[in-house]
């Protein structure tokens, strides 16, 4: 599919956060200000979906992020990949809720539904949209619920409809944040700053990453039609490190190409990795080992299923700010896809505040706060020009949008969007980032004029 005119139609929700990150300071505009908590959890879940004409089934993968809005209800977006059958880069990515209950002691019942647009091939997806409505069950050992579901996949106009037993599983995780009421007290001063229940305050390292990938294909790659598949591949995405020990991370990168490839190609790859500093200026050693899904356009990827081992170099530019150089191999087990990979990367330390168990060794200092704001809305192509037909009827993708706030008017955006209406559009997927500025408030707080400016990739349908 080519570029058309856009416009954005917010439609959705907007959601405004903001985390304590432990960075030091030497101003002196403290208060006292409590600590907030927001319980969710992160669901992956696994279907087997019957495809249509005899095919080989679907194997899909999904990730998910809940909030838990009441006790009973919860809320959040999610992703949906396959990394099974012959379905290669197929993704969906929507919004997603329901309600859930303590049945006994142990056992939990949960039903929901989630809405959203993607898809890998057209023909079989249509516009994209997609429903899964759902209710399960699940086993609760306190560090996770591990359970069973039955749902209904379909593609409301697309070929593929199907029921299934799947497998859950559900991680609790906690977010703390201060209240919007405290933006105004950027910097905030350790001693002051409470927690409930007699928690010791602490903080969590995590990195965000900006970054630009080359996929060179081995000399013997054939792609989906038997050609030979030798042009590099670029591609464009962001990457988020959590780090659950001083040294060890998880991770969770996104990509999508924006040349060597037509029509679209993405993957979306979670893993571990290893911070090992080499010297006293911080260069690191850091390997990594990369599990996920993806595919499009004719790479042959198989079912979806992609491995990817690297090793980097990290080197800090500021003591917020690091560049990373990366090399690895990937390959697809189920398709034909191999190619040696080379990252280069931008990463921002944000070091968000927790809370413990037991006493912590954070200095008596001031610390200043980071706001976001998560938005969930409607795009519209108007008139998008298209490879297989002349009709120029419009395009409708969901989009969800982070928003990091820089300052109280300007702010660097984060965006992933996915078609879910217009013809031949199912697949059809677009991931950038970009730069936005805003005015305050106006008629009576109620309206906030803005401007963005944003740059990415984007194909498939």
């Amino acid at each position: 599919m080519k570029y058309g005119k856009i416009i954005s139609l917010f439609v959705g929700m907007c959601l405004a956060h903001h985390a304590i990150a432990m960075t030091p300071s030497t101003d002196t505009n403290n208060t006292k200000i409590a600590l907030q908590q927001q319980s969710g959890f992160f669901r992956l879940s696994y279907d087997n979906i019957s495809m249509p004409k005899h095919m080989q089934d679907l194997g899909f993968l999904g990730i998910n992020y809940f909030a838990d809005i009441t006790p009973w209800i919860y809320g959040g977006v999610g992703a949906y990949g396959a990394v099974n059958g012959n379905q290669g880069g197929l993704f969906v990515l929507g919004l997603d809720g329901g309600i859930h209950h303590k049945l006994t002691q142990h056992w939990w019942g949960d039903a929901g539904l989630f809405v959203g647009g993607g898809g890998g091939k057209a023909s079989l997806v249509g516009g994209g949209l997609m429903v899964k409505p759902y209710v399960g069950i699940a086993y609760d050992f306190n560090w996770a619920r591990v359970g069973l579901h039955y749902s209904y996949i379909s593609f409301t106009d697309g070929q593929i409809h199907s029921s299934q037993i799947g497998l859950d599983v559900d991680i609790p995780t906690n977010f703390y944040y201060i209240t919007s009421q405290d933006v105004g007290n950027s910097l905030l001063n350790i001693d002051d700053i409470f927690i409930n229940n007699n928690k010791y305050l602490t903080y969590q390292r995590n990195d965000f990453g900006v970054l630009l990938q080359a996929y060179k294909p081995q000399s013997n790659v054939r792609d989906l039609n038997g050609n030979i598949q030798s042009t590099t591949i670029g591609l464009v995405g962001a990457e988020f490190d959590h780090y659950f020990t001083p040294h060890g991370f998880a991770f969770i990168k996104a990509s999508g190409a924006f040349r060597g490839i037509p029509n679209g190609y993405m993957d979306v790859l979670g893993g571990v990795g290893y911070h090992l500093i080499l010297n006293s200026y911080g260069l690191a050693l850091v390997p990594q080992f990369g599990l996920g899904a993806g595919g499009g356009s004719t790479v042959d990827t198989g079912g979806g299923v992609l491995i990817q081992p690297q090793l980097g170099l990290e080197l800090p530019l500021t003591k917020q700010v690091a560049a990373r150089i990366s090399g690895g191999y990937l390959w697809a087990p189920e398709g034909k896809f191999k190619a040696y990979t080379g990252t280069a990367e931008v990463l921002y330390h944000l070091d968000l505040a927790t809370e413990s168990d037991h006493p912590t060794d954070l200095v008596s200092a001031l610390y200043r706060t980071q706001s976001w704001r998560i938005g969930v809305f409607n795009q519209t192509y108007l008139r998008p020009q298209r490879t297989v037909s002349s009709s120029r009827s419009p395009d409708n993708l969901i989009v969800i949008q982070l928003d990091q706030m820089l300052t109280p008017n300007y702010f660097l955006i984060y965006q992933a969007a996915s078609a879910y209406t217009g013809l031949h559009a199912g697949g059809l997927a677009t991931g950038m980032v970009g730069l936005g500025a805003q005015t305050h408030k106006i008629f009576h707080h109620r309206l906030q004029p803005f401007i963005e400016l944003l740059v990415g990739a984007a194909g498939g349908g």
